[in-house]
């Protein structure tokens, strides 16, 4: 098992990594891109989450306003359906999420995409699909969403390591104190869990 695999372990004193995103934002794309080779030089335990940027609205279709429309909203749901039904990280961050941010702009305008992502990685899309059609998958992203808003987040990437502000990228790499490649944001966590332990 690999360091970053026991995130579901509450015993493990891991580093918590959040992404604060918008699904059809290419902010995340790039962001989630760096994290995914930060996650495989990290040699300590992390949790990872990812939850999004939008506003309460109860006259929107899943009763959340994302800033690229209703189709971002979808995409969220299905990241997050996705991440419930297949929680280890190599299947939703690795493959799922990394597989939509390849064809980002076309993300939550069916389930195509979705669909075909799952394939890739030798996934079931329909429990994935029933959690999206029903009322868990509104209340995943009305939980995100308000993760987001606690931390007063309104910029896709924001990234938090450790539950501390680390850095954002928005358009370009700002606010990272401690740098903003992969070594330095490796650097960050392993840090932060030494301090723990």
């Amino acid at each position: 098992m690999s360091a970053r695999s026991v995130d579901w372990n509450p015993l493990s004193r891991s580093v918590p990594i959040e992404l604060f995103v918008m699904s059809k934002c290419p902010d995340k794309v790039e962001c989630e891109e760096v994290f995914s080779q930060v996650l495989k030089q990290v040699s300590v335990p992390i949790s990872l989450d990812v939850n999004y940027i939008g506003k309460p609205n109860i006259s929107e279709p899943y009763g959340i306003q994302c800033k690229h429309g209703p189709t971002e909203c979808l995409g969220n749901i299905q990241e997050l359906c996705f991440k419930q039904i297949y929680p280890d990280i190599d299947d939703w961050f690795d493959g799922f999420t990394l597989c939509l941010n390849e064809e980002y702009q076309d993300i939550g305008e069916d389930n195509d995409l979705a669909i075909k992502c799952a394939k890739r990685i030798g996934k079931d899309y329909d429990p994935v699909q029933n959690c999206i059609t029903s009322l868990n998958g509104i209340q995943l992203l009305t939980d995100s969403v308000e993760r987001t808003q606690s931390l007063n987040v309104e910029k896709s990437c924001t990234i938090y390591i450790d539950n501390k502000l680390r850095c954002i990228h928005d358009g370009s790499w700002k606010e990272c104190d401690g740098g903003y490649t992969i070594s330095d944001f490796v650097h960050t966590i392993e840090e932060a869990y030494n301090k723990k332990n």
